[in-house]
């Protein structure tokens, strides 16, 4: 080091959030407890044990104070600024130490998620190699039948990240997206060129990186970009930055709050009735708790949820919603959880929000729908905006278009459709709506728009 670094850093980091997770802990010693049907109910079991089985107890105790005691010095300590924030994933600080070893001249080679380009935990140290020209290349792998790991995931998603040392700036980076076989970056017509500037026109708050197929994509993308501004842009104050005024909020966490959900069962054993889709008794009610599997495009009612314990994960499975049904205005989706009208503070008319569990290679990536009063957990994002309900409206119809959804799928590398690049994405701003139809001089774009939403939207008695 005391010569100026290393001239090669190869690594394969290990791919480990910095956190216990409960149900791989107890997946083999107390199975009961990995497959609980909620956090609350894990954590009733997790505290029965420290009297019943004292030595599994006190293993769990020290796992967790071990992830806990590393993830806080990540944080606290000087050594890695960039990577050392939010929910850390060891492939990132290991990219950030390669990234200070590495010699001015040298070279670093990594295989790591594909996150470390597009997440919002890593957006400083992609920036920071991005930006300053150090960037070589970034080939992205899908684990398409699993060919690669057989142990993780299909959809995810993995990369060869390749940077020099400050000595060696590049023009341009080479980026390939998508790849399910090495043979497949020989393919000339896979590549793309992305410079430090095409990064900051696409994603000017985070400056992460696009994900595109093509260069063809890339193309149309950036001319959209140039033609339309972002939803939110942090780079300038006031009304100009958020034209909308929106503002992003999640409800319930559906681990962190399981104490306030209750279930069916328990709600009638207190001498609760069922109305609609909520639980009454005197002047208490129980709404019901909505996850994002319920909703679809413009349709809060998509499935019911029921509950099958006999997965380890995903135990909430959607029974999607008959036509007969859907053709019945009466008919309200029935979700497997219910919650305090007490606790839950949300406009009388519902509210606006999207799914963003999702992904760049589903029918649709981005889903929205408005939704009536109730409790949401925290993978349906709501969306709260400053602009008059018509107006709203025409936003809801914006996010659900086909050309917003384009853009999505080119910003997403895995299946978190997350706040940051939401607010990245290109939207037209309130007053584009105050335009005449061109096909309809007598009607406002607001009108036409908001009336047609309004039509797909309030289709039950909730709304």
């Amino acid at each position: 080091m005391e010569e100026g670094g290393f001239d090669c850093v190869i690594g394969n980091p290990p791919w480990e959030r910095i956190k216990l997770q409960e149900r791989e802990f107890f997946s083999l010693p107390r199975p009961d407890i990995a497959t609980a049907t909620n956090a609350a109910k894990r954590r009733e079991l997790v505290a029965e044990m420290q009297a019943l089985d004292p030595p599994l107890y006190e293993r769990y105790r020290q796992a967790q104070a071990a992830a806990d005691s590393l993830l806080s010095y990540c944080r606290t300590t000087d050594q890695y600024p960039l990577t050392g924030k939010g929910d850390i994933n060891l492939y990132a600080v290991f990219a950030e130490l390669a990234y200070q070893l590495v010699a001015p001249e040298g070279r670093v080679g990594l295989l790591t998620p594909s996150g470390i380009a597009s997440d919002k935990t890593t957006m400083d140290f992609f920036a920071a190699i991005a930006e300053s020209d150090r960037l070589i290349r970034l080939y992205d792998f899908e684990n398409r039948t699993k060919k690669f790991f057989p142990d993780v995931d299909g959809r995810f998603k993995f990369c060869i990240l390749n940077f020099g040392g400050a000595a060696k700036p590049q023009a341009a980076a080479d980026f390939v997206f998508f790849a399910h076989r090495v043979e497949e970056l020989e393919d000339k017509a896979r590549h793309i060129e992305l410079s430090g500037d095409d990064i900051r026109l696409l994603n000017p708050n985070t400056r992460t990186c696009p994900i595109f197929r093509t260069k063809r994509d890339a193309e149309i993308t950036k001319d959209i970009y140039r033609r339309v501004p972002v939803l939110v842009d942090l780079n300038r104050e006031g009304p100009t930055g958020n034209p909308w005024g929106v503002k992003f909020k999640t409800m319930f966490h559906q681990t962190n709050d399981a104490e306030l959900f209750r279930e069916a069962a328990t709600l009638q054993g207190e001498g609760f009735k069922l109305r609609g889709n909520r639980w009454v008794k005197g002047k208490e009610v129980f709404l019901p708790l909505y996850e994002a599997k319920m909703v679809q495009a413009y349709d809060h009612r998509a499935a019911d949820v029921v509950t099958d314990e006999a997965n380890w994960v995903r135990q909430g499975q959607t029974a999607r919603t008959s036509l007969v049904n859907w053709q019945n205005p009466e008919h309200l989706a029935t979700p497997r959880f219910w919650i305090s009208d007490d606790v839950v503070s949300l406009a009388p008319f519902g509210s606006l929000g999207f799914k963003d569990i999702t992904s760049p290679t589903n029918q649709r990536t981005m889903i929205a729908s408005w939704a009536p009063l109730a409790g949401y957990t925290n993978h349906f994002v709501l969306v709260s905006s400053d602009a008059m309900a018509r107006r709203q409206l025409c936003l809801l119809a914006n996010l659900n278009s086909y050309v917003f959804d384009y853009c999505t799928r080119q910003k997403i590398g895995g299946v978190t459709l997350n706040f940051f690049i939401v607010e990245q994405l290109p939207t037209f701003t309130p007053d584009a709506y105050g335009k005449k139809c061109a096909w309809r001089k007598k009607e406002t774009l607001e009108t036409w728009i908001s009336e047609r939403v309004l039509k797909l939207t309030c289709t039950a008695e909730d709304m």
